[in-house]
C-alpha cells in the first residue's frame, strides 16, 4: 500500500511581483488536468489541488463586502460628519506636538527620499509590515512598533462585537507586549494605532477636487470606505476606552499615502495626505511623538497607578479580584472642603463611537474617609445655558430637594492647551470641509457620597414600587 500522499503546495501566487501603484489584485489561473497516480506519489508537486480563492481566504485582513461586519459599516457612517479635515500636516504637527513643548527636541535629519521604498515593494499589504517597522524605528526614539495583524486583544475588548485587531500596535518602550501568557495586541497600553490598506477603494479619504474648504467634500461614501472608517473608529473607541487619556492619535496607511488623526470626544481631526516614502511627515510625527510628554501624547495625567497598598486596600472593599489593575486620582471636595483621593478599576472599552459625554461611573474607594462612593467621569457639553452636574447637584440641595444623592467632589479636570478637545476648535478652518455640527466639550469629573444599584436589581416588587415612590417625590419636589 502507498503512503499517503504529501501535497507541496506553492506560495501565495501574489508573492511573485511587486503592486502597482494602483491596481486591482487578479487571481491565478486555475489548470484543469486531472491527476494520475503518478501525480499522487510522496514529495511530488499537486497542480490542480482544489484550493478556495475567495476575497475571505485571500485577503482575509481586509474590508471586503463577504466578509464586511455590519457594525463597522455603520460606525463608520456615523462618525463621518464629526470629522473635521484635511488639515494641512505641517499645520498638524505644530499643533499637536510643537517642538517648543518637548524639551531638549532634536529635530529630525535623517529622512531621505525613498526611505520606505522596501514597503512599498511588498507584494501584498502583510509583507509590508516588518519592512515599515523596520524603517520607521529608525525614527521612533522610546517607541516600539509591533505586527498585531493576526492578533486580536480578547482581554480588554469582550464586549466588542469585532475582533480588535490593528495592523501595528506601538508601544513605549519598557511597556510593550508580549508579556507571559499575552497577545502583542494589548489596546490599554498602546501608544498609537497603525491600520493599513492596500488598494486605493478601502481610502476614506480624498483630496477635494476644486479644494479643501466649507462646501467642498473630502470622506468617500462608497461601503469599503465606510468599512475602512467604521474599523478605524473602533480601534480609536477600544484605544480611549481602555485608557484614561484625553485624546489619542492613529496613523491609516493607504498604499503610498499616510493620514494622521487626532481622536477626542468632539470628533477627529485629519491630516491631509502625506506621500510618506517621499516627505518627511509621517517620520517626523513618530520623531516627536517619541520625545514627547505623556500628556502632550494625549494620556490623563490626573490618574495615575495606585500604589500596591492602595490596590489591595480598594480591591478589598469594592470586592474585585486581586488581577484587576487599580488607578488614583484626586478630585477637589465641594464648599472648600478638602480633596478626595479615590482609588477605582482600570475601565474596558466599549464598542460604541468615541465622541460625546463618553460618561463612565464606578464605584471607588476614598482613601482619605474609608469608605466606598460614586466616581463619574464625563466630558460635559461646553455651551453656555448648560450647568456643570455638580451644579446641578449644588441647587437640588440649596432647594431641599429629597431622595438625591449629595455631590461631595467635582471639578473641570486641568490639563494642557494640548489635552483639550481640539475639534470644534478647527471646524470652521478655511481648509475644513463640510461635516455636521461640531459640540464643544470638557473635561469632567464628579463625586456622589452613595453607589446605587441599577433599577432592574431590586430583590423585591416592594423595593421596586419603593424605588419609583421615591423618584416622584424628588420629582415633585
Amino acid at each position: 500500500m502507498l503512503p499517503p500522499p504529501t501535497l507541496q503546495v506553492s506560495a501565495d501566487p501574489s508573492d511573485s511581483a511587486p503592486p502597482a501603484r494602483i491596481r486591482t489584485p487578479e487571481l491565478p489561473p486555475q489548470t484543469s488536468t486531472r491527476s494520475t497516480a503518478q501525480d499522487l506519489q510522496p514529495g511530488l508537486l499537486v497542480d490542480d489541488t482544489p484550493i478556495k480563492r475567495s476575497c475571505s481566504t485571500m485577503q482575509p485582513y481586509t474590508t471586503n463586502t463577504r466578509c464586511r461586519d455590519t457594525t463597522l459599516n455603520a460606525m463608520g457612517n456615523e462618525i463621518r460628519g464629526h470629522l473635521v479635515g484635511p488639515m494641512p500636516v505641517e499645520q498638524f504637527l505644530e499643533e499637536y506636538l510643537p517642538p517648543s513643548m518637548i524639551p531638549d527636541y532634536q529635530p529630525l535629519t535623517s529622512f531621505s527620499n525613498g526611505a520606505f521604498e522596501s514597503t512599498l515593494s511588498a507584494a501584498h499589504e502583510t509583507k509590508a509590515y516588518e519592512p515599515f517597522i523596520d524603517t520607521m524605528t529608525s525614527f521612533a526614539p522610546g517607541l516600539s512598533l509591533i505586527d498585531t495583524h493576526s492578533n486580536a486583544d480578547t482581554t480588554n475588548c469582550k464586549s466588542f462585537t469585532f475582533q480588535i485587531k490593528p495592523d501595528i500596535c506601538v508601544y513605549a518602550d519598557g511597556s510593550s507586549p508580549p508579556r507571559a501568557g499575552q497577545s502583542p495586541c494589548d489596546i490599554s497600553a498602546t501608544e498609537v494605532v497603525i491600520e493599513f490598506k492596500w488598494e486605493p477603494h478601502h481610502n476614506p479619504f480624498y483630496t477635494p477636487a476644486n479644494g479643501p474648504g466649507p462646501t467642498s467634500h473630502f470622506i468617500s461614501e462608497t461601503d469599503k470606505a465606510m468599512d475602512t472608517l467604521g474599523q478605524i473608529t473602533g480601534y480609536a473607541a477600544a484605544q480611549l476606552g481602555a485608557q484614561y487619556r484625553t485624546h489619542a492619535f492613529l496613523v491609516l496607511i493607504v498604499y503610498d499615502q499616510a493620514y494622521i488623526l487626532r481622536w477626542d470626544r468632539e470628533g477627529a481631526t485629519v491630516s491631509s495626505a502625506i506621500h510618506y516614502n517621499e516627505e518627511p511627515h509621517l517620520a517626523d510625527f513618530f520623531h516627536r511623538y517619541g520625545q514627547a510628554s505623556p500628556a502632550l501624547r494625549g494620556i490623563d495625567t490626573s490618574v495615575t497607578p495606585a500604589s500596591a497598598e492602595e490596590a489591595r486596600l480598594a480591591r478589598l472593599q469594592l470586592g474585585l479580584p486581586a488581577t484587576k489593575r487599580m488607578l488614583k486620582t484626586t478630585v477637589p471636595g465641594v464648599d472648600n472642603s478638602d480633596s478626595i483621593t479615590l482609588i477605582f478599576p482600570a475601565p474596558l472599552p466599549v464598542g460604541q463611537p468615541p465622541i460625546g459625554r463618553c460618561t463612565r461611573a464606578c464605584p471607588a474607594y476614598d482613601l482619605s474617609n474609608n469608605k466606598v462612593v460614586m466616581l463619574k467621569d464625563s466630558w460635559r457639553v461646553a455651551i453656555a445655558g448648560v450647568l456643570p452636574e455638580g451644579e446641578t447637584y449644588r441647587l437640588l440641595k440649596e432647594h431641599n430637594v429629597s431622595n438625591v444623592a449629595s455631590c461631595i467632589a467635582c471639578h473641570d479636570v486641568p490639563s494642557i492647551s494640548q489635552q483639550a478637545p481640539q475639534t470644534y476648535k478647527f471646524a470652521d478652518a478655511p481648509w475644513a470641509c463640510s461635516h455636521d455640527t461640531i459640540t464643544p466639550h470638557i473635561h469632567y469629573r464628579l463625586v456622589l457620597n452613595i453607589v446605587g444599584k441599577q433599577l432592574c436589581e431590586f430583590e423585591s416588587s416592594r423595593q421596586f414600587v419603593a424605588a419609583i415612590r421615591d423618584a416622584l417625590i424628588g420629582r415633585i419636589s
